[in-house]
């Protein structure tokens, strides 16, 4: 909860490029929904090829700045955590004991390092407030982001005192399938889903679609499934980015939509895939 005796520094998005949050950065621009400064794009660069050209798309139709930041590649960062021990965070991959086979998931900790901790460090500077500095008491920042009521399990309060977190599509009661009708209705091209290309929240559905329809994101993510396999020095494992713990390339995928709940309690902040 925000002091109503605090003045609004900054009304920002938190752009995934998916379907939720470009329909609320679009309304925003057509004036359905109230102006914003800007939106801030943290990228994983391990998106689909797709993700990033509709992002490029979307910059020539806001009237305002899309920051488009990135930490580093997620999938180079725990390949070099593989091969060479050098600390990186945990996408929420499968795990297989080597000797009980007792299947398990990593904690999910890619959300927050790739993601919120750079949105959050953006919005700082944005405000001119230096790293470890305090945030004026007279401030704060209201933070859109774009979840809809079929998922709102997944709205949370920012953990940032300064930051006041806002779901507008839930205010005015929009289902992911209303997004989808008002893009439609304002002849704007639908998106495709925001993913990185390597997460294991991928449903049978999405893996066959990946590996019928665009094969090289596929075989990517096969090699990166390929070389997790024996785990890390400090995860001892088997690794896989299927829920089966069998290889990606051998696996019949059910053409049907199975996907894990990505928003359960190892989501820590709502931010990632919207």
């Amino acid at each position: 909860m925000i002091d109503k005796n605090r003045s609004k520094a900054l009304t920002v998005i938190s752009l995934g490029a998916g379907v939720q949050s470009t329909t609320m950065a679009l309304m925003s621009a057509v004036g359905e929904l109230p102006p914003v400064d800007c939106s801030i794009f943290a990228d994983t660069k391990n998106e689909s090829e797709a993700v990033y050209s509709y992002l490029e798309n979307l910059k020539k139709k806001l009237p305002f700045p899309i920051h488009h930041l990135s930490k580093s590649n997620i999938y180079d960062d725990f390949i070099n955590n593989v091969e060479n021990n050098v600390r990186s965070p945990n996408p929420p991959l499968f795990t297989q004991n080597v000797i009980t086979g007792k299947k398990g998931m990593l904690l999910r900790q890619c959300t927050n390092d790739y993601k919120i901790q750079i949105i959050r460090k953006k919005i700082r500077e944005l405000c001119n407030v230096g790293y470890k500095k305090r945030f004026p008491k007279d401030k704060y920042v209201e933070q859109w982001i774009g979840i809809s009521t079929d998922e709102i399990s997944r709205m949370k309060p920012s953990q940032d005192k300064y930051i006041l977190n806002r779901f507008p599509l839930i205010e005015m009661k929009m289902s992911r399938q209303d997004c989808l009708d008002w893009l439609e209705k304002n002849n704007f091209a639908l998106p495709e889903k925001s993913a990185c290309i390597i997460c294991p929240f991928h449903s049978d559905k999405y893996w066959h679609y990946m590996k019928t329809e665009k094969p090289e994101e596929f075989e990517s993510a096969v090699s990166f499934d390929k070389k997790i396999r024996n785990g890390t020095a400090k995860i001892k494992d088997n690794l896989f980015l299927h829920r089966s713990c069998k290889p990606l390339d051998e696996i019949e995928f059910l053409k049907v939509d199975n996907q894990l709940d990505m928003f359960s309690h190892l989501c820590d902040g709502g931010v990632c895939g919207v």
